[in-house]
């Protein structure tokens, strides 16, 4: 999750579709790595610290301090967490 951190931290300056494209990446390495059954909930909470710090550096970048991410989230889905192997 410090990863994803600083990834994000580093593209901040990058713009929208290229931030998106990174952690959706990201995210489905990771989910095609540690997808098995028994660790959903661990899924769930990296795929919660990566909204959370994109939408932190993302309110960074911006002089009004708010980012409406609700748009965002719709404009630029992250992919949920999904079970890959079913051990």
């Amino acid at each position: 999750m410090k990863r994803i951190w600083s990834r994000c931290k580093e593209e901040l300056h990058a713009p929208m579709l290229v931030q998106w494209k990174t952690l959706k990446a990201k995210l489905r390495g990771y989910y095609q790595y540690y997808g098995v059954r028994d660790n959903y909930k661990a899924l769930e909470a990296v795929y919660e610290r990566t909204e959370k710090a994109w939408r932190y550096w993302l309110s960074r970048r911006s002089q009004r301090k708010v980012v409406l991410f609700d748009f965002l989230r719709e404009k630029f889905p992250l992919p949920k967490p999904q079970l890959v192997h079913s051990i």
